[in-house]
């Protein structure tokens, strides 16, 4: 008969996507990842299969929570489309102050896992996720005349996406702060020239 678990999945995997934020899959070791998640290797196994199972259920919880909350922005009832799009964009260079050289762990995820065709579909599920969002906040703008009836919210869609992208992978640099700020900008000028 198995023996229950005596710790906290969601915990765990709280505290791994926090390790491989910080480390990358390569630079994290077994022993790392007992040591600070407080369980036993037999128990890491029994759980997740091994390290690489770990990492991919914790680069799924980040993106469910990461794109669950700003796709909750997008989608707010009673607020203007627009200005919870403009939201979201200006969330990513207050994320680069607040959060200096952290990334996003699904950009770091898409290099680390080229090569992995399971760990790329976990990213690219996310990426297409948010897109979307953004590509129905867009067309909602255009509804509510917000937006010019001309502005193609699937191109501009692709285009935040990729751009937002980029911003999370920079954010590991240094003193991105104002890199990222003159990137969020452009992109409020690129919606903006769109505006009704």
């Amino acid at each position: 008969m198995a023996r229950p678990r005596t710790f906290d999945e969601a915990e765990v995997l709280e505290g791994a996507v926090a390790i491989f934020r910080e480390r990358g899959y390569d630079g994290t070791s077994i022993p790392q990842l007992t040591k600070q998640l407080g369980i036993c290797r037999q128990s890491l196994y029994a759980a997740f299969g091994d390290k690489r199972g770990l990492y991919l259920r914790a680069l799924e919880r980040w993106g469910e929570r990461e794109v669950s909350c700003k796709l909750e922005l997008l989608e707010r009832e009673g607020e203007s489309p627009l200005e919870s799009l403009r939201t979201v964009i200006r969330g990513f260079a207050a994320y680069a102050t607040v959060c200096p050289n952290e990334g996003c762990f699904t950009v770091t995820a898409l290099v680390e896992t080229r090569d992995d065709p399971e760990g790329l579909a976990v990213v690219e599920r996310q990426i297409m996720r948010l897109e979307r969002g953004y590509q129905l906040a867009l067309e909602r703008a255009v509804e509510a005349g917000e937006l010019l009836p001309s502005a193609r919210p699937a191109r501009l869609a692709r285009a935040l996406t990729t751009t937002c992208n980029g911003i999370g992978l920079l954010t590991r640099l240094p003193s991105s702060g104002p890199r990222v700020a003159d990137s969020v900008s452009v992109l409020l000028e690129l919606i903006n020239s769109h505006a009704a």
